[in-house]
């Protein structure tokens, strides 16, 4: 699931690695019929339908995140932690959905932040957030 606004430069970085994951894995030669991928821009309460419709095991958040680290940094957030970090773009605390997914649909999260170096309003992303947006991809890919 990658969240963020794709008008708000590195805020797209989430959207935007659903992108290049649906990409890699076009190209590879394994079974991905098991793979969802979801691009829940800036409102991802809103896909909670969908998800309780395919009622993943495991789902795996990406997404911008504000914290003291150089731009492009990951880390991957307790849920216990989350709300101690800002998340740029949503208008409902990342926590709740998080609870909810929890609660009704029982799949194990992971939430996996990236720095961003500039969310201006540009329909770009910075040097070092494509590398780790790159990094990332390879990274999934490979354990699929």
């Amino acid at each position: 699931m990658g969240i963020g606004n794709t008008m708000r430069g590195d805020d797209a970085l989430g959207p935007l690695i659903i992108d290049k994951l649906y990409e890699k894995l076009s190209t590879i030669d394994k079974n991905t019929d098991n793979i969802y991928l979801l691009n829940a821009a800036t409102a991802p309460e809103n896909h909670t339908i969908e998800v309780r419709k395919i009622q993943p095991s495991h789902i795996i958040i990406v997404d911008a995140v504000e914290f003291d680290a150089q731009d492009g940094t990951f880390l991957i957030i307790d849920k216990n932690q989350i709300d101690t970090f800002n998340f740029s773009t949503h208008s409902m605390p990342l926590s709740f959905l998080i609870n909810y997914i929890e609660e009704y649909i029982h799949s194990q999260i992971m939430t996996i932040g990236i720095k961003p170096k500039d969310m201006t309003r540009v329909n770009t992303v910075s040097a070092e957030i494509e590398e780790s947006m790159n990094e990332l991809v390879d990274y999934i890919v490979g354990i699929i």
